[in-house]
């Protein structure tokens, strides 16, 4: 049996433990021995005994160093506690001159000095923010590009890994997406705007004070286009033949405007040009357009509904009545959020999802994952699921590189097998004023096609995700066998097996079959198996012997 031993202090640690029983799938069996311990079991049929430990701590309101595992470096909010040489240091932890284990593997055990837990707890309950204002530019930078959580977590599947290799058996696990997708792109687009109004004079005089003349010679091209007929920004018909070529769909987050611009508050003057709502006549064609697509048409929370929930209650039943049908999901304007207001508003309004966690600045994790997750208030989870945003076009015109920008986003989210949320503004396909941001599109789904991603919108993944809750794993050894089985009936679901090298599995039962393998890149010994599932009330059990 393998035990992974933990002592919640608080409400932060349980719901740490929650949310990695969630997103694992693995079918741990948990119980509590005493007031203060939990226990997951796993394999509890299996007599040789395998103990991983995760040591509570206190988190710290800074950085207070970093974890380095392999070649994989983690900031930390927190000291760990010092675990000592025995047979293998797993993780040392540095800070200033000061560096110790934090991670050891033990004779038939493994103690990890971090309360990964509990600083997942804090994490998803917005400690990063907290801190932010406190941290340079290095610090942020160092904070944003690693998605802390997913690393933290994938260092407990690593040792649930060792210590399957020490048993010769496998980690079984429901898989992160459907047919052996390796990692998940959800496109989506904030509709702030359908015709161009007051960029015809900012974004000219914007060329001429910072002597941009191609960009004064690409809004000379716009003009030519409107005086033809072409609306510049109109750019929903490019968008969905892209889709269609990459066999795709997205989100559109459609904005009614209705909040009144400042005069002392040059961030709202833009409002000047965005006040519009649903009934007008290209906003309904191009609602219309992507609809008869397939795409996903959800709110783009006007600039004040952040703070005003019967504004987000009254955007959400105005666009369900263009629609004729429920909306799921929202983004606020400008990514506003009072935490956790908001959401909570959002909720209540019966949206399921928002999509407004990420940075207004920069690429990256604000809130240290890349996966959904229902955020927590410190003594509950909310009723909404997040989808954090990882990159947004805006920001990519004022880099360097823009498109190894996007490949590093989105090759830590295929390390950690997440989800990639990438915002493209349908102005930004105009290649007369955006040349690269179409191509840069284009290649970051292709990349992530040829990777083995799942791409899709918003609506499909929340739609996965809650099928896959909803099927809980029940896992018995019985001699050779493993008998897997889950909580309900059901025609298509998906489960991988990591297997030791040097044993093999077969699956006996006629209800499952593999559909792909490779090696886990976090661990080599292991070969990844990926079986599709199909059972039902008279046969639910799936059989898996040793080979």
């Amino acid at each position: 049996m393998i035990t992974l031993e933990y002592c919640p202090q608080d409400p932060y640690g349980r719901y740490g433990v929650d949310h990695f029983l969630k997103k694992s799938g693995i079918p741990f069996k948990v119980k509590t021995p005493s007031a203060s311990t939990l226990h997951m079991e796993y394999a509890s049929e299996i007599a040789e005994d395998f103990l991983i430990t995760v040591k509570g701590n206190e988190i710290k309101n800074s950085l207070c160093g970093k974890i380095r595992s392999g070649d994989v470096v983690i900031p930390l909010c927190e000291n760990p506690h010092d675990t000592g040489n025995s047979d293998r240091v797993i993780a040392f932890f540095e800070s200033g001159e000061k560096r110790y284990p934090c991670i050891t593997l033990h004779k038939n055990g493994i103690e990890i000095g971090i309360d990964i837990f509990r600083e997942t707890g804090f994490i998803l309950s917005g400690h990063f923010d907290q801190i932010w204002n406190t941290l340079d530019e290095t610090e942020k930078q160092q904070l944003a590009s690693v998605p802390v959580i997913d690393a933290l977590e994938e260092i407990l599947l690593n040792s649930l890994r060792e210590a399957c290799y020490s048993l010769e058996i496998p980690l079984v696990f429901k898989s992160y997406w459907p047919d052996a997708k390796k990692f998940a792109v959800c496109l989506t687009h904030d509709v702030d705007e359908v015709k161009k109004t007051y960029q015809w004079i900012t974004r000219p005089i914007k060329s001429v004070l910072s002597r941009d003349f191609q960009g004064l010679k690409a809004q000379g091209h716009s003009l030519l286009q409107k005086f033809r007929g072409n609306e510049p920004y109109y750019t929903f018909d490019d968008i969905i033949a892209i889709e269609k070529q990459f066999h795709a769909s997205s989100t559109f987050f459609f904005l009614k405007e209705t909040g009144k611009p400042g005069l002392f508050s040059p961030r709202t003057w833009n409002l000047y040009g965005r006040n519009h709502n649903y009934n007008n006549r290209r906003v309904r064609a191009a609602i219309q357009t992507v609809f008869d697509h397939g795409s996903e048409v959800a709110v783009h929370g006007s600039f004040y509904s952040f703070k005003d929930p019967g504004r987000i209650a009254d955007e959400t039943r105005d666009l369900e009545n263009v629609l004729h049908r429920k909306v799921s999901g929202i983004r606020q304007h400008h990514l506003n959020l009072t935490i956790p207001d908001t959401w909570n508003y959002q909720s209540d309004a019966g949206l399921m999802y928002d999509s407004s966690l990420g940075y207004k600045d920069r690429l990256g994790f604000r809130w240290g994952t890349s996966f959904p997750f229902y955020p927590f208030n410190g003594k509950e989870q909310l009723r909404i699921q997040e989808l954090p945003l990882i990159v947004m076009d805006v920001f990519l015109f004022s880099i360097k590189d823009p498109l190894a920008a996007c490949y590093s986003m989105s090759d830590q989210v295929k390390r950690y097998h997440g989800l990639l949320t990438i915002l493209w503004h349908p102005p930004v396909f105009n290649i007369s004023e955006a040349p690269y941001a179409r191509e840069i599109y284009c290649k970051i789904i292709q990349r992530a096609q040829e990777q083995g991603a799942l791409v899709t919108n918003a609506r499909n993944i929340i739609k996965w995700e809650n099928n896959r809750d909803g099927k809980d794993l029940d896992c018995r050894w019985e001699g050779s066998s493993i008998i897997i089985e889950p909580s309900i009936p059901a025609h298509d679901y998906f489960i991988s097996f990591d297997i030791p090298s040097g044993n093999g599995f077969r699956i006996m039962s006629g209800n499952a079959h593999e559909i792909d393998r490779e090696v886990v890149t976090s661990d080599p010994r292991f070969k990844r198996i990926y079986i599709r599932a199909h059972t039902d009330e008279k046969n639910r059990k799936i059989v898996v012997r040793k080979a």
